[in-house]
């Protein structure tokens, strides 16, 4: 018999008894699920994406940060704006948006939710700057296009897709609402 090699298997044996416990601070289980995507760090460097399901690592300083997919729908809260003939109207908008690159979303700016609002509320002002306040309210429906179309390839660049802007309130100035409710009775 191969007495050195009994005493190396009966070591090897030991150590992997006294390293047993050991073990899970090497062993990383990560649970991404449906509709989600996992972004995967070590010691604070991106390494990769992880789609749904359970992901095993090994080793140490590993982390995961999780970014929703689904498509979700903003509100944006009411601002003043001035219309092309110089009246402050209070808009209110609704964004939907999805991310289409976790990575850049989180990575680019420091929440991507909040720069995709700042975004649709300048790209409104910018439209409504043009437009009097009867066309405002004749085409309030019409007007989701425009502002659509400037933010969309603001968000592409932090990988978000912006697929509608609605505008969701209209407040008129005391005055001029007195004045609409005159002219309507």
């Amino acid at each position: 018999m191969n007495y050195n090699l009994i005493a190396i298997v009966l070591i090897l044996s030991a150590g992997a008894v006294i390293a047993a416990p050991q073990f899970p601070k090497f062993r990383h289980f990560f649970r991404v699920p449906e509709g989600w995507a996992g972004l995967l760090y070590r010691h604070g460097l991106y390494v990769r994406r992880n789609n749904a399901g359970r992901h095993l690592v090994w080793g140490c300083g590993w982390s995961m940060n999780l970014v929703d997919l689904r498509k979700t729908t903003q509100p944006v809260a009411a601002s003043e704006v001035l219309t092309a003939d110089n009246v402050g109207v209070r808009l209110g908008l609704l964004v939907t948006h999805q991310v289409t690159e976790p990575a850049k979303a989180a990575h680019e700016t420091q929440h991507w939710p909040r720069e995709v609002a700042h975004s649709a509320e300048r790209a409104l002002r910018a439209v409504v700057a043009g437009v009097t306040v009867d066309a405002l309210l004749n085409g309030r429906l019409e007007l989701g296009p425009q502002p659509l179309a400037r933010v969309q390839p603001e968000a592409a660049k932090i990988g978000v897709n912006v697929l509608t802007i609605e505008l969701t309130e209209v407040i008129l100035p005391p005055g001029l609402r007195r004045a609409f409710a005159g002219a309507l009775s």
